[in-house]
C-alpha cells in the first residue's frame, strides 16, 4: 500500500476498518443469539429482535469509539501524572458507557415503536439496576479494549509511516541560559524532531527540513530526498514554528524560506518554487505575498 494514499485517506480507512469490525460483531452476535434460541423452540422473540438489539448497540458503539478516539487525542495517557490519567480516563470510560446505554435504549425504542411493539429495558426499579449494572460492566470492559485497540493501531501506523514529535533538551535549556542565547527559550526547547521509525530512533533540526507538505491527518516534512511524516496539520505545524524561517506558498505546501532558489510566476499568478536541492513546490497566488516579503 502506498504510504502517501494512506495518509491522505487514513481517516476513512479507519472508520471503514472500524465499520466492518461492528458490522461482522453484530451480525456473529445475532445470529449466534437466535441460533441458541431456535435450540429449544419455539422463538420467545422474533426473528429480527437480536438484529435490532446488536446494531443498536452496535452502531452506538461506532459513535461512542470515534468520540473516544478525538479524547485520546487531546488527553494522552501521562505516565509522570498516573492518578491525574487513572482519574480521568475512569471519568471517561463512565461517559463511554452511559452514553452506549442511552443510545441503545433510545434507538431501540425507536425501532419497536415504528413496527408498533413496546420496548422494556426493564420493569421495575430492581431490574433496572441490574440491567444498568450489567450493561455498565460490559461497556468499561469494551472501553478498556477499544483504548488499547486505538494505542496499538497507531503505534503500528507510526512505527510503518514514521512519525516526528518535538523533543526539549534539558542541557540545551542550560546552555541557552548560560550563554544568553536570544532565542526564546520555548523556540529552543523545540527545535528538535524526534524521530521514530522502525523501532530506530534520531534527531532531526528543524532549520533543516527544507519543504512541508499536507497529507491527511499528516504533515511530511522533507529534508533532502527523505521525508519524515508527523502526525499534525501543516496549519498546526506552521503556527507552532512561526519562529523559524518556514512560509506557507499552497494550500498543501510550505517551504523554508533559506532554502529558495527561484521563484517562477506564471500568468495566472500561481508559480512553481525551485529550492537549493533541485525540487520543486507549487506555488499559489494566493500565498504570493509570503515568497514577496
Amino acid at each position: 500500500m502506498n504510504k502517501a494514499w494512506f495518509q491522505a485517506h487514513q481517516s476513512s480507512i479507519s472508520l471503514s476498518l472500524l465499520g466492518l469490525y461492528f458490522l461482522v460483531n453484530g451480525f456473529i452476535n445475532s445470529t449466534t443469539v437466535l441460533m441458541e434460541a431456535m435450540r429449544t423452540p419455539p422463538l420467545p422473540f422474533a426473528q429480527w429482535e437480536p438484529f435490532a438489539w446488536e446494531y443498536t448497540s452496535a452502531v452506538g458503539s461506532f459513535c461512542v469509539v470515534i468520540a473516544l478516539a478525538k479524547v485520546l487525542n487531546h488527553f494522552p495517557w501521562q505516565w509522570e501524572r498516573f492518578t491525574f490519567s487513572i482519574a480521568l480516563y475512569s471519568a471517561v470510560g463512565l461517559c463511554f458507557a452511559a452514553t452506549h446505554i442511552i443510545f441503545m435504549i433510545v434507538s431501540r425504542e425507536i425501532i419497536y415503536a415504528l413496527v408498533g411493539g413496546n420496548y422494556q429495558f426493564a420493569t421495575s426499579a430492581e431490574q433496572w439496576f441490574f440491567e444498568l449494572i450489567y450493561e455498565m460492566r460490559k461497556d468499561l470492559w469494551s472501553f478498556i479494549f477499544f483504548v488499547v485497540m486505538i494505542w496499538c493501531y497507531r503505534y503500528v501506523v507510526a512505527q510503518w509511516l514514521g512519525n516526528a514529535s518535538n523533543i526539549g533538551l534539558e542541557s540545551a535549556k542550560l546552555d541557552q541560559r548560560n550563554t544568553q542565547n536570544a532565542l526564546d527559550e520555548k523556540a529552543f526547547k523545540h527545535e528538535l524532531l524526534l524521530i521514530k521509525k522502525n523501532g530506530h530512533e534520531f534527531l532531526i533540526k528543524k532549520q533543516d527540513i527544507n519543504w512541508m507538505a499536507s497529507s491527511g491527518n499528516y504533515v511530511n516534512l522533507h529534508i533532502d530526498d527523505k521525508v519524515y511524516p508527523m502526525r499534525n496539520t501543516l496549519t498546526s505545524f506552521l503556527d507552532e514554528n512561526a519562529y523559524l524561517p518556514f512560509a506557507r506558498v499552497h494550500r498543501s505546501f510550505a517551504v523554508n524560506l533559506n532554502d529558495v532558489e527561484s521563484v517562477k510566476v506564471g500568468d495566472s499568478g500561481d508559480g512553481v518554487i525551485t529550492l537549493k536541492n533541485g525540487h520543486t513546490v507549487k506555488m499559489s497566488r494566493r500565498y504570493k505575498l509570503a515568497i514577496d516579503k
